[in-house]
């Protein structure tokens, strides 16, 4: 496996253009995290405050379950606790085997267990809707950044890309983004199934997801059925300190704003879905080590953009969770073994850590993967 992993990076290190759209998405990134935590100088404080929230809700993650499927369940709501990539697609399967098309919104979770691919075995079209990760779908790859999927890919890269399935002129990104939601509309209108990410959820039942797309919105309200995939670790015990982590998710991410902000905790309205499910997912989340530490990440991505090996190859380095903290999600998930090999590629020069809103250590976690345990 290493020298596989090794010559995918000697490969990206000839790519001139995965690396020109590596340099362009990073170069700015200090800059843009510093402006961001200026014009929102309140997440200084909420970072101390939710990863004190998080220490002790990542205590007691069975109470916490209970808690959260009594609120979520209590109008006409269906929740599944899996336990491993197998119960998520026993559940996923069962959901959705009368159903044809399918838009998926962004979800790491969903890419954890490669979620499109598993729905497209059983028969279903799926469509990507967020726009990075339909471009990532139309390669066939995979996300290189958490918060931005298509972070390498370049202007014309992505125009080359675009013109295989959308006959339109796109001469610049503004016609590219307009192309791909003429496009999109109609599979939001044809779809059976919507499926989305969560970035939080609360004790009372709330799901919240953020997104700068519109894509996230329709992905849920559209569809007669709705599939949220998510993990364990995200619930916060109110609605306010589950919006305050999105927040400062957001803002270390280094965006100016976010565009949207979604807040689901019902059915039975006029509008929406009739059906809602949610798929809390284990996969290693339980487990009592040292790595334990890496969910208090909040996915903001900082970590990877500050990183110099992500400046150099981005998402190469890695598979479903790349680059920095990736590696000790990779190992948290359930393959220790590309952990350790991905570990070796680290400088250990501490930048992550610096960036980290949670202050994860990060530099001491790769080593003890690499250490072995």
């Amino acid at each position: 496996m290493y020298n596989q992993i090794h010559n995918k990076i000697l490969y990206a290190l000839k790519d001139y253009d995965l690396r020109k759209g590596s340099k362009e998405a990073t170069k700015d990134e200090l800059k843009n995290r510093i402006e961001s935590i200026e014009r929102h100088p309140y997440v200084k404080e909420w970072k101390v405050e939710i990863k004190k929230i998080k220490e002790n809700m990542l205590k007691n993650i069975p109470g916490n379950l209970e808690i959260f499927k009594k609120s979520f369940e209590t109008n006409v709501k269906h929740l599944f606790y899996a336990k491993s990539y197998a119960d998520v697609k026993k559940f996923i399967e069962e959901i959705t085997k009368d159903s044809k098309i399918i838009v998926k919104s962004k979800s790491l979770v969903g890419e954890e267990i490669e979620l499109r691919q598993f729905l497209e075995s059983l028969g279903k079209k799926v469509y990507e809707t967020d726009l990075g990760e339909f471009l990532v779908q139309l390669i066939n790859g995979k996300p290189a950044h958490m918060v931005t999927p298509a972070v390498n890919m370049t202007e014309k890269k992505a125009r080359e890309v675009l013109g295989k399935v959308i006959n339109e002129k796109m001469n610049d990104v503004t016609s590219m983004v307009l192309a791909v939601r003429k496009f999109m509309r109609e599979k939001f209108f044809e779809a059976d199934v919507g499926i989305i990410g969560a970035n939080a959820l609360s004790l009372d039942g709330d799901i919240i997801f953020i997104t700068n797309e519109g894509n996230g919105a329709l992905s849920s309200i559209l569809p007669n059925k709705l599939i949220v995939i998510t993990s364990i670790e995200k619930i916060y015990p109110s609605l306010e300190d589950a919006l305050k982590a999105c927040i400062i998710q957001t803002v270390y991410a280094g965006f100016k704003n976010t565009s949207y902000i979604h807040i689901i905790n019902g059915t039975g309205h006029k509008f929406g879905p009739k059906e809602i499910y949610i798929i809390l997912m284990d996969n290693g989340r339980t487990r009592d080590d040292f790595l334990k530490e890496t969910l208090f990440c909040i996915k903001c991505g900082s970590c990877q953009l500050s990183c110099p090996i992500f400046y150099e190859i981005d998402g190469v380095w890695g598979y479903i969770y790349t680059a920095a903290i990736g590696i000790p999600w990779t190992a948290l998930t359930g393959n220790v073994k590309m952990a350790k090999e991905l570990s070796y590629y680290c400088l250990q020069c501490g930048r992550c850590k610096e960036v980290c809103p949670m202050e994860i250590d990060i530099p001491e976690l790769i080593i003890k993967i690499k250490k072995g345990f």
